[in-house]
């Protein structure tokens, strides 16, 4: 928008629909406040469809700054890699189990052997009470009165209701002590993840990413103010058939030396000398390239505060389900505590009842002792008989347990197979993209030097590096290299940075429009906006726009007059005179 415009908009009208923005302006920078926009892909259109002076990539290559990272974004590698880490994650998980079955499995014949023996031991024990209960039945009809029989018949009794007590508490304790041991792990959980200062913490970085995304809007600001005074200064001091000739002066000193020429300065109307606003120019160069650095370490600290943010709000819901679950495993251990009171109580009394009827047994007839002793001995075998049937029981379950594991082997080592697919298909999706990226630019670079006939550069390519770090995690970079060629047709080896600023725009056009081919932009955005591109003649450009125009359906620049002019009977054209005469 205009700096004198209070809002504005842009029609767009296509077979396939009709698409539009209105803005307004605030705070000196235009806000869009309804849209129907072609494409909500912001990313891709800053990236690889909007190729002004701005664009990140152009800027990246004309600084001699990292492009990985930006050819990159596109593709969520963070996601890919945690998605890995995921998988691995899984696939340690499953080859764990697996494990885990197979030395469970190897145990199956010593828990077979041992089912067999308990009920061996079973079986003799239930002989055992069978004889005794013979010679009870024997006793019990050669004498003894009915007082008699009840006695012993509950002294039998109660020490059987105390064995099964004394099993239930048993059960009780091996729980508490199971209960004790998830609790004590359930509260060096909690503690890992515990931060006193973690609500101050959360509440810190909400504040500093409204901070920053405040800072972001106002460099966002001031790029776009400074921006086309640089450039129309630029244009100023590149051509000076463009400087109208009442900003001109025709001091004939100045003829001499030209740097001592004076303009008419279209801002303030004093007169300047052209290297006092070269110098100008610099300086605010200067300033656009400290903000735009600044925008982007503030982008990369925003990213980061958004990580650490997302991190804090799982470690909340993290310990919100350990402290559930602490006291939880509290609440049941203070049931079962109070459970083993109540039986231990039960138990006492049980055994004050068996030592009153044991007293009374005692006063039973002599020859009744034996029998006395066989019942006590009936309830010593029925209770040990009882333990064997326990500990059967739960044999013959981990048996069970073992087999159904045995059989969900198959599934495990087809679910491994699966994830072991998919971590290669993720490994080989970065992998992928970036051979595609570092393909289509040498491709197209080396196409572009041949139509705009560069004949100092030989070649200009990136190479795909990569390296192990410590953690054996794989790191790539793109280097991009620069080979110029002598008079005598000697080719060697230099940097960009020795390269003219509009070889470096040509470049970063060329990486962005990779970034386009090897993302597929096409299929969604089949447009590619170009401007700046001043520091090219009409033939460089009409090259440039020629082989920009193999890869997407449209392709729109912006250009001087002088430029349009040549350009006219090749390529569809509007002029801004249109623009502003339209109603």
């Amino acid at each position: 928008m205009k700096s004198d415009a209070d809002e504005g908009y842009v029609e767009l009208e296509t077979d396939d629909g009709d698409y539009y923005v209105d803005l307004n302006a605030k705070n000196g920078s235009s806000v869009v406040s309804d849209a129907d926009r072609v494409s909500d892909r912001n990313q891709l259109c800053e990236l690889f469809v909007a190729l002004g002076e701005t664009n990140p990539i152009r800027r990246a290559i004309v600084n001699d700054n990292d492009i990985y990272g930006l050819l990159m974004r596109p593709i969520d590698t963070e996601e890919i890699k945690s998605e890995i880490d995921r998988l691995k994650t899984r696939k340690d998980d499953i080859d764990g189990r697996l494990e885990k079955i197979d030395r469970m499995v190897d145990r199956l014949p010593t828990l077979q052997a041992k089912a067999d023996s308990l009920q061996k031991k079973i079986r003799d024990i239930e002989e055992s009470l069978e004889a005794k209960r013979e010679v009870i039945e024997e006793r019990e009809v050669s004498g003894g009165t009915d007082e008699d029989e009840r006695i012993l018949e509950e002294l039998q009794q109660k020490r059987t209701e105390r064995e099964t007590i004394r099993d239930r508490i048993r059960t009780q304790k091996e729980a508490l002590s199971s209960l004790r041991d998830d609790l004590d792990g359930t509260s060096e959980r909690l503690a890992e993840v515990h931060g006193a200062d973690e609500t101050q913490d959360f509440d810190e970085i909400e504040t500093e990413i409204e901070q920053l995304h405040h800072q972001k809007q106002q460099l966002t600001t001031t790029i776009n103010a400074l921006s086309p005074i640089v450039e129309m200064n630029g244009q100023l001091l590149d051509d000076e058939t463009d400087i109208p000739d009442q900003m001109k002066s025709d001091d004939i000193i100045s003829e001499l030396d030209p740097t001592s020429r004076t303009i008419t300065c279209w801002t303030c109307g004093n007169t300047v000398e052209r290297s006092e606003i070269a110098e100008q120019v610099r300086v605010v160069r200067e300033i656009l390239e400290e903000k735009r650095d600044q925008q982007s370490v503030i982008a990369d600290r925003i990213e980061s505060l958004e990580s650490r943010k997302r991190q804090l709000e799982e470690q909340r819901e993290t310990r919100k389900r350990l402290v559930d679950r602490k006291q939880s495993i509290e609440d049941e251990i203070e049931r079962r505590e109070e459970q083993v009171e109540g039986l231990e109580d039960d138990r006492s009394s049980l055994q004050s009842e068996i030592e009153a009827l044991q007293t009374k047994a005692e006063e039973i007839n002599v020859e009744d002792d034996e029998l006395i002793g066989l019942y006590g001995d009936i309830s010593d075998l029925e209770y040990k008989r009882g333990q064997l049937e326990n500990e059967l029981t739960d044999v013959e379950t981990e048996i069970e347990r073992i087999k159904s594991e045995r059989a969900e082997r198959d599934d495990l080592e087809a679910e491994r197979e699966s994830i072991s697919e998919q971590l290669q298909e993720q490994r080989d999706r970065i992998e992928t993209i970036e051979r595609d990226l570092v393909s289509a630019f040498n491709e197209s670079m080396q196409q572009v030097i041949d139509e705009l006939e560069y004949e100092n550069i030989e070649r200009v390519w990136i190479e795909r590096l990569t390296e192990t770090t410590e953690r054996s995690t794989s790191r790539t970079d793109f280097e991009l290299h620069v080979v110029r060629s002598t008079a005598d047709g000697a080719a060697y080896e230099d940097t960009i940075d020795t390269l003219s600023k509009s070889e470096r725009e040509v470049i970063g056009l060329v990486v962005a429009l990779a970034g386009y081919i090897a993302h597929g932009v096409s299929s969604e955005l089949p447009i590619v906006v170009i401007d700046a591109v001043e520091m090219l003649d009409a033939d460089r450009i009409y090259g440039l726009l020629t082989y920009f125009k193999q890869h997407a359906d449209y392709v729109v620049t912006a250009v001087l007059p002088e430029e349009a002019d040549e350009l006219d009977s090749t390529f569809c054209s509007i002029t801004t005179s249109t623009l502003d005469a339209a109603p």
